[in-house]
């Protein structure tokens, strides 16, 4: 008798785990689920927003990128029954025997955009709004690069954007970020390269300012500093799903709390979480490199427990972003194992600065579809 996984989220994790699940063979029925039909690479809107792509380039549908073998179900999950081992939603209910929770982060603004708007390209909306605010900045205008709070995608990409504004606009640009100093958690080679990455490009930068409020024309710190601004492009809210957040698994702030290195939950047997869903567990940063390797470990241990190969230990705790200045890019490439188990701080590597960097960032987002999401990473 077949051992049924189920996966929530088609995101890179959730693709990765299926994928590499369905590898092993018929002992295991997969089943894959996400309210979209499609797989967006979120990193490409980026490149929306300077006028580099269409949004189409960087959507794939799922069934394209799911090995045969799994079984694509379409719809919203709306209830965790840990218990009794099923999932409900629109498409009534899946039982399991394992469950992968990949369902990353909620980004956005729960109450609606600040007056500013939803600039910054975190979001597809955020991309093209962003993307019509460049073309009415220019050299007399303030802009302020920032995020709302530590735990959000690609943490080094407030930074280059910020370059890009400054480079395209000619506007005053100044970052805004709870960190002491730029990239301060990854070391501090990389905190001192982005530092001058931001001093040759003329950004400014506002160390420990956590925002509290994003009024009209002006961003407002939680000690009480204000930044007035014309254009705020500012990182929207990162949350736990509110399916995760409203069952037995929310932990502080509704996220769950991950052991590690199995990447299960305690008292919810048999449920594995991994991606940006175990980012704030692990103290890790959110990346879906770091997603597609976990979701490998994952996998292999669910196989290995239905009568596959042994599994590996420890998981690989490597995860990549690309900086990107418009002129010039880089990567700062990390292994997270240190703070994933407490023994200490990651351990980064920023890559120097290339021309060359800026064509291999294309060829990663052609990569993603061809190999990266298809549960190949070892």
């Amino acid at each position: 008798m077949s051992r049924r996984v189920v996966v929530l989220g088609g995101g890179a994790g959730g693709l990765a785990a299926a994928n590499r699940l369905a590898q092993h063979g018929a002992a295991l029925e997969v089943v894959l689920v996400d309210r979209s039909a499609d797989h967006v690479f979120a990193p490409g809107f980026v490149a929306v927003m300077f006028g580099e792509a269409e949004p189409e380039a960087f959507r794939r549908p799922l069934r394209d990128l799911l090995d045969p073998a799994v079984r694509l179900v379409t719809g919203e999950a709306t209830q965790l029954d840990v218990a009794g081992r099923r999932v409900r939603g629109s498409f009534g209910d899946l039982e399991y025997d394992d469950l992968v929770l990949a369902l990353g982060a909620e980004v956005g603004w729960p109450l609606g955009p600040p007056p500013s708007g939803d600039l910054a390209p975190w979001t597809l909306d955020g991309a093209l709004a962003g993307a019509s605010a460049l073309t009415r900045l220019g050299p007399r205008d303030r802009v302020v690069v920032g995020p709302t709070g530590v735990g959000y995608r690609c943490p080094p990409a407030v930074f280059d954007l910020a370059v890009r504004i400054r480079r395209v606009t000619g506007a005053r640009v100044d970052v805004v970020h709870p960190w002491p100093a730029p990239l301060a958690p990854f070391g501090p080679g990389p905190s001192a390269a982005a530092t001058r990455l931001l001093a040759d490009a003329g950004v400014g930068f506002h160390g420990g300012f956590e925002v509290s409020e994003v009024d009209a024309g002006v961003l407002v710190s939680a000690s009480g500093d204000e930044l007035p601004y014309d254009a705020a492009f500012v990182v929207p809210p990162h949350r736990p799903p509110s399916l995760v957040a409203d069952s037995p698994l929310a932990g502080p702030g509704g996220w769950p709390v991950v052991r590690f290195p199995s990447f299960g939950v305690d008292g919810a047997e048999g449920v594995s979480v991994i991606g940006d869903l175990a980012s704030a567990s692990l103290k890790v940063g959110m990346a879906g490199t770091l997603a597609v390797h976990e979701a490998a470990f994952v996998a292999d241990r669910i196989a290995a427990v239905a009568g596959g190969p042994p599994a590996r230990e420890h998981p690989v705790m490597s995860a990549i972003c690309f900086l990107d200045t418009g002129e010039t890019a880089s990567f700062l490439q990390c292994d997270f194992t240190g703070p994933a188990s407490g023994a200490g701080p990651a351990a980064c590597t920023l890559m120097p600065w290339l021309p060359y960097f800026r064509a291999a960032k294309r060829l990663f987002a052609e990569e993603w579809f061809a190999t990266t999401v298809r549960g190949g990473v070892d």
